[in-house]
């Protein structure tokens, strides 16, 4: 497997993962606030590639290399983080935020999840962050289950419209302290 930062040449595949996701919340039950042709969009892929922060995760499968998973990893905290209690208070530069994180639906439950995860803190550690951050709507509980698997703690809620759209939300907090080597 490969974790790399996206070139590029990656917005078309990682757009089909989202999109992927938003059709499997329409057949299964809605999990996020993702719509396809809505958010994210390729406007939200371009804006994260322009900003050198979008990641991929490839795997070799039937003999090519197909991106599995996708996400955005910064320390932009949304400014509604400011209405979750974090653990700790912390500067932006000793936080790594995940954001529009998502594997694609034909390929969940292969561990590609965890491996995505494991490099986002791996990354942390490297830039000698204190703690990770992400949110979710309290609908998702797949992705919760595993980031309490993973040591995230659950925070408090929040519920808002962030992109300011009319959608009520649900938001949730989560929050993993990183402990030194």
């Amino acid at each position: 497997m490969i974790f790399r930062k996206a070139k590029q040449n990656d917005a078309g595949r990682c757009l089909e993962i989202y999109d992927a996701v938003s059709q499997w919340e329409l057949e299964n039950g809605k999990q996020s606030c993702w719509e396809k042709g809505f958010y994210p969009t390729m406007d939200t892929i371009q804006t994260a590639l322009s900003s050198d922060d979008l990641f991929v995760l490839e795997d070799e499968i039937d003999g090519k290399n197909i991106i599995v998973a996708c996400g955005r990893i910064n320390q932009d905290q949304p400014y509604y983080y400011n209405y979750f209690s974090w653990q700790i208070k912390v500067s932006n530069e000793d936080v790594l935020v995940l954001h529009t994180f998502a594997v694609d639906p034909k390929f969940q439950r292969r561990g590609y999840g965890q491996t995505f995860m494991s490099h986002y803190e791996k990354m942390a550690f490297e830039n000698k962050c204190k703690v990770l951050r992400l949110d979710t709507i309290i609908l998702n509980q797949k992705s919760q289950a595993m980031y309490k698997k993973l040591g995230f703690t659950t925070l408090n809620q929040w519920e808002g419209d962030p992109n300011g759209v009319g959608w009520n939300l649900v938001f949730l907090g989560l929050e993993k302290l990183l402990k030194k080597n």
